[in-house]
């Protein structure tokens, strides 16, 4: 069964090493060098630790575990203390009678798990737990895997006993097979040569790659928002710029979420890929982290913060870019992603820029869009649930459906509670003042007084193409629009089967700037 994007898991990594040794590998995704692992191993006293780390856009990520097992290499305790920048947010614990998996995190009990001959294989690069399978010799076959991190979200805990097939393509060869997700484990003499995540674009090696020479220079930058809030972010700068004449600039305006620059997600880093691909291409790229991230990243609770600051936060951005003396302050060019693609007309207003690209774009009102996406997504899933695989992911966003169409209706009906907190995350008063913003968003967009371009992806299971396609020719009675359909490109701006940035929206953004006179 081909591997689903939406269906959120995190990745499991599988290693063999030899005994009671210790080794890093090198982690690398699209041949960028996202971080380390050390591996020790303890055949004598039946124990594993595993300690890696992660760069994951401008935060870094540590996992420092340790597993016990039993003389049959079934595991009886396992620990994972979890770090964010050299902080530590907790330890979850786990064990295993046999029969019962219990887990506790920071002392909190967690759910429960009745399930017997099951096998640990958590994610955040665990290998040790790779470690234990080879040790336990395990035949072909189907087995029930624990996956501990996934116990710690009451969205994911229904998912943390898995089935996975492990089959043998020679003895030097490895393949695990979980949800759909082939992960090949290539050793020899004992030990690991090579891992290879293929849907993910991930490669675990022994071997330090080099790293490709970067044609800009990235500066770090901090400037006031409407407010004085302090906003951080970078300028990326072509290095072959011409010192006598001003460059075209653009600012990259986020998704929903405390996102920071790079609009991390998981290992996806959509904003990375896409303004390295602009600053080739000889623009000037402002980048910036997302408030409710900083708030977020400094124990500040960000529940009062409502979308008019984010759209105050990217004109913050453009007169911030408007001021260096290296951009063209008559070239300005806004991005937006997702929800910033949607808040792009309010973004604009006043602030005398070029042009405009949306990608993604919601155009529904924002109750009436999940709604919408929700039911898409279902039956999407049905579509292509040929083996039931997918029945439990299916429940889940039923279940959300309804929770989803019951605050509909109370938007409609004007009964939203502005302190009540609405499917698990938004706050009454940010839904009605994001309700506010997003009604009739197509005409918003045919009066937007810039060029504009859309961008949307076949495979995009959140801002569907279908519906994009439906407004159309309404959107097209703005002259200067242009719609772009890219294949198989899922809504993080990645392909959906590989989940590799997709270049070709670099190529379409600077194909269509250059049909402006860019």
């Amino acid at each position: 069964m081909k591997k689903f994007f939406v269906l959120i898991l995190p990745v499991m990594f599988s290693f063999m090493l030899a005994f009671s040794e210790s080794y890093q590998y090198y982690i690398y995704q699209n041949d960028a060098e996202i971080g380390n692992i050390i591996v020790e191993f303890d055949v004598a006293n039946c124990l594993g630790k595993t300690t890696s780390i992660l760069n994951i856009g401008e935060n870094t990520l540590k996992f420092v575990s340790e597993t016990k097992y039993d003389d049959s290499w079934t595991f009886q305790e396992y620990s994972l203390e979890i770090f964010v920048d050299n902080q530590k947010q907790g330890t979850l614990v786990s064990t295993y009678n046999g029969k019962k998996v219990t887990n506790q995190f920071n002392g909190i009990n967690l759910k429960n798990y009745n399930v017997e001959n099951v096998i640990i294989l958590d994610n955040n690069f665990i290998l040790d737990h790779i470690f234990a399978l080879y040790y336990k010799n395990l035949p072909e076959g189907k087995y029930s895997a624990f996956v501990p991190q996934l116990s710690l979200n009451q969205t994911t805990w229904n998912n943390a006993i898995l089935d996975v097939e492990i089959e043998y393509k020679d003895p030097q060869n490895l393949v695990i097979l979980f949800s759909g997700l082939a992960q090949n484990v290539a050793f020899q003499d004992g030990k690991i040569t090579k891992v290879e995540i293929p849907s993910q674009s991930i490669e675990v090696t022994m071997h330090k790659k080099e790293q490709k020479a970067k044609n800009y220079v990235e500066k770090e930058i901090i400037f006031d928002s409407f407010d004085g809030f302090k906003l951080e972010g970078s300028l990326m700068i072509p290095k072959e710029v011409d010192k006598n004449k001003k460059s075209f600039g653009i600012v990259l305006v986020h998704g929903s979420g405390p996102l920071d620059r790079n609009e991390t997600i998981g290992t996806l880093t959509p904003f990375l890929h896409l303004s390295e691909g602009l600053v080739e291409e000889g623009y000037i790229v402002l980048k910036y982290d997302k408030r409710n991230f900083t708030m977020a990243k400094n124990g500040q609770n960000f529940s009062k913060v409502m979308p008019e600051a984010f759209i105050k936060d990217a004109q913050a951005a453009i007169r911030y870019l408007k001021t260096l003396p290296e951009v063209d302050k008559e070239k300005i060019i806004v991005i937006g992603h997702s929800q910033g693609a949607s808040f792009l007309p309010y973004i604009i207003e006043g602030e005398e820029v070029f042009a405009a690209v949306t990608l993604s774009p919601a155009l529904l009102e924002i109750t009436d869009q999940i709604v919408y996406q929700v039911e898409y997504q279902i039956n999407y899933y049905k579509k292509h649930n040929t083996d039931n695989s997918l029945d439990s992911v299916i429940k889940k966003l039923e279940d959300v459906l309804t929770e989803a169409k019951k605050v509909n209706e109370s938007m409609k009906k004007g009964e939203i509670d502005p302190n009540e907190l609405y499917l698990d995350y938004y706050s009454g008063e940010f839904l009605i003042r994001w309700s506010e913003l997003s009604r009739s968003m197509v005409e918003k967009f045919v009066n937007m007084n810039v060029p504009l371009l859309i961008i949307n992806g076949t495979q995009d299971l959140k801002t569907p193409y279908e519906l994009l396609k439906e407004y159309e020719k309404e959107l097209k009675k703005k002259n200067d629009l242009e719609i772009v359909y890219i294949e198989n490109m899922a809504h993080e701006l990645v392909n959906f089967q590989t989940l590799k940035f997709e270049d070709k929206v670099v190529d379409q953004i600077a194909l269509w700037l250059e049909s402006q006179g860019l």
